[in-house]
């Protein structure tokens, strides 16, 4: 299953959190309304 990620591991919710703060910290208006895919490149089919 983890063959196709770029770094062979699952996506934890640490990993989401991170993102997450990352993007409430963005110090930025124009990023709005992008979907940000957080999943080592893995997914189902």
């Amino acid at each position: 299953m983890l063959k196709g990620t770029v770094n062979g591991e699952f996506t934890t919710t640490a990993d989401v959190a991170r993102v997450a703060l990352f993007l409430a910290s963005f110090p930025s208006n124009a990023l709005t309304g992008q979907p940000i895919v957080v999943s080592h490149g893995w997914h189902m089919q």
